[in-house]
């Protein structure tokens, strides 16, 4: 980091925190090293359990500023060690779920969910609206899974096997470019569904799911409402939610503590039959 305007102590001040912790308190480049100066801060044994390597830098006086950074291995290698499993309070487990992504919502939901522990979800998407937007992708595997909802969000009530097939095989080429695994687990839009859907996506290796429990938050539902939703949910159960719902994403801490309240932990869905189950 270097001060390369400023020409006093105290007219630039900001904290660095990596990995949610504050590793650089109020630092003020000017005072460490002077005008043009440099100054360096070595952090180790730095731990990243979830994919994603956090540095914040919060300004306090003027703007922060960050010259470089270097992340290194001391070993050289990447440490694929799993941390110890933590006990938990779950007496069954739901499935969360997110249709119609990604969307400008994308990061919002993905920040929302770490902040209140809801983890994992699962986000069914559409390729149309991926496009170049393959960060949206990585950023939801953060979290949890991304799974098909077809390439377009069409109603396949009336497809023959040929189209659903083009419908589902352009959809899983999407999220796999994007860098996602290959979707096991279908939800068609609308959860229209029938013998033609189910077996074509059989075919594609997808096991069709739809929901247990309809949020509407598509039709307006208020936040309180989503919330009393996901109230219902029993284990193994699913609810449906999009991404693309304002209240939805006012509903995440509410929904994650009653949850909590009850018992239930976010589960992951089974690829064979679709249900809520641990991750």
């Amino acid at each position: 980091m270097a001060e390369i305007y400023n020409t006093a102590a105290g007219a630039r001040s900001f904290n660095v925190s990596i990995e949610n912790k504050v590793e650089l308190p109020e630092i003020d480049l000017f005072a460490q090293a002077g005008h043009d100066g440099f100054f360096t801060h070595r952090v180790e044994n730095i731990r990243v359990t979830d994919g994603t390597l956090n540095i914040t830098l919060q300004s306090l006086v003027d703007n922060a500023t960050l010259a470089g950074f270097e992340i290194y291995s001391a070993d050289g290698k990447l440490d694929t060690s799993v941390p110890e499993p933590q006990p938990n309070n779950c007496s069954g487990y739901v499935g969360i779920t997110y249709d119609d992504g990604p969307s400008g919502n994308t990061n919002a939901f993905v920040n929302a969910l770490k902040s209140a522990n809801l983890v994992p979800v699962t986000f069914f998407v559409n390729g149309s609206n991926i496009g170049n937007n393959t960060a949206a992708i990585k950023a939801m595997l953060t979290v949890g899974a991304v799974e098909s909802h077809g390439f377009n969000h069409n109603d396949m009530g009336s497809y023959s096997a040929a189209q659903v097939t083009d419908q589902l095989s352009r959809n899983n080429q999407a999220i796999q470019n994007a860098g996602a695994p290959k979707p096991t687990v279908f939800r068609p839009p609308y959860g229209t569904v029938n013998n033609t859907v189910r077996q074509a996506a059989s075919a594609l290796g997808l096991v069709t799911v739809t929901w247990d429990v309809d949020s509407q938050d598509w039709n307006g539902a208020s936040t309180a409402n989503i919330v009393a939703a996901n109230g219902r949910l029993q284990n193994g159960q699913v609810i449906l939610m999009h991404e693309n719902q304002a209240n939805s994403l006012s509903a995440i801490p509410q929904i994650a503590a009653n949850l909590k309240s009850r018992g239930l932990c976010p589960g992951k869905l089974d690829p064979n039959t679709g249900r809520a189950v641990a991750p």
